[in-house]
């Protein structure tokens, strides 16, 4: 029998995900219950970035102690806390590596130990699309009954990545495994903001997305197209063939269950999701393609907050809960934020 103070322990217990992006920190507290996850807490407000970039990272960490004593204080003694960021960590110390998308020196910050002085409670930092991941296959598109191994990208300013085996997110012997987006697809392609040439992320980033879309942003991208426009069309189908050629490369080595891809661009359905489905079937031909299931993600602009917290808690000793026959049961997020 389980002690009442084991970490495994079925009581119910209280998460908190920190989700920190160039523009917004958004969190999430979920509940542990026997039956599964329930959000009793979320928000967002604007990351402290400040004026003086140098003295960003002191500010941004501040700012992530600030929102974790907030909300220890609120929602009642917190059993752990999750931090995802926008790029490269040690997960062994959770030191900041290199945040590429945020202002200032981030080699060496420390993240997990402050907010662990500011929260009370084991802190574990982890990437923001390996949040991501984690979210959908526990409570999201991949949350149904056999889903073992996925993978997963989110669009954005860059183009996360995720892969899962087994149930189990790789993060790697750095944090870094999974970075879909920077695996090469044209050896003599644009530079990516990594320093390699012909990423996916090259081709399939927002700017990227905009600039084949003659647009000014993904919104409107995805807008124009659904308006008819052809050249948005076309832009579109271009993105979508070069994410076809990075997936396809990803199944014909992982064979997944399941492949989830979440950001806004994701809203544009068919118009992206077509091309994609035509260059996997032009590629993939090792395995079948007909059990792997290409589907758009489900938690919205909330899936890397919970991820975050379902990370700390799995980190911390907290097994997940049996998992529901579907999402439904897991967190409730609203049909209008799911496209956000």
């Amino acid at each position: 029998m389980r002690r009442a103070d084991d970490p495994g322990s079925l009581r119910v217990s209280r998460h908190l995900g920190l989700d920190l992006g160039a523009t917004n920190l958004k969190w999430a507290v979920l509940e542990r219950r026997e039956a599964g996850w329930e959000t009793v807490a979320r928000d967002q407000r604007p990351t402290r970035i400040a004026d003086d970039p140098g003295l960003a990272p002191e500010g941004i960490v501040a700012q992530l102690g600030e929102v974790a004593a907030e909300l220890a204080a609120s929602s009642g003694p917190l059993a752990s806390v999750g931090v995802g960021v926008p790029g490269v960590y040690d997960p062994e110390t959770g030191t900041a590596v290199d945040l590429i998308n945020l202002p200032g020196a981030w080699a060496g910050v420390a993240i997990a130990a402050p907010v662990a002085s500011a929260a009370g409670a084991p802190t574990a930092v982890v990437n923001d699309a390996r949040a991501f991941g984690l979210a959908e296959l526990r409570l999201g598109a991949g949350a149904e009954a056999g889903v073992r191994t996925l993978i997963g990208l989110t669009l954005g300013t860059g183009v996360g990545g995720v892969i899962i085996v087994d149930g189990r997110v790789l993060e790697g012997h750095d944090g870094s495994a999974g970075e879909l987006g920077h695996q090469t697809i044209d050896p003599d392609g644009p530079w990516c903001g990594c320093g390699n040439r012909g990423c996916v992320e090259a081709y399939a980033r927002a700017d990227q997305i905009a600039a084949a879309c003659r647009t000014a942003s993904v919104e409107a991208a995805v807008r124009a197209a659904e308006a008819g426009d052809p050249v948005a069309l076309a832009g579109l189908a271009e993105v979508g063939r070069y994410l076809g050629i990075g997936i396809a490369n990803a199944i014909t080595l992982l064979t997944p269950e399941r492949v989830v891809i979440g950001g806004g661009v994701a809203a544009a359905g068919d118009h992206l999701f077509g091309p994609i489905r035509a260059e996997l079937e032009r590629r993939v031909t090792m395995t079948n393609l007909r059990r792997v299931a290409l589907v758009p993600a489900t938690l919205g602009i909330w899936a890397g907050a919970i991820g975050a917290a379902l990370h700390g808690a799995e980190r911390a000793g907290f097994a997940p809960p049996p998992s529901p026959s579907s999402a439904a049961s897991g967190i409730a997020v609203g049909a209008s934020e799911a496209g956000q």
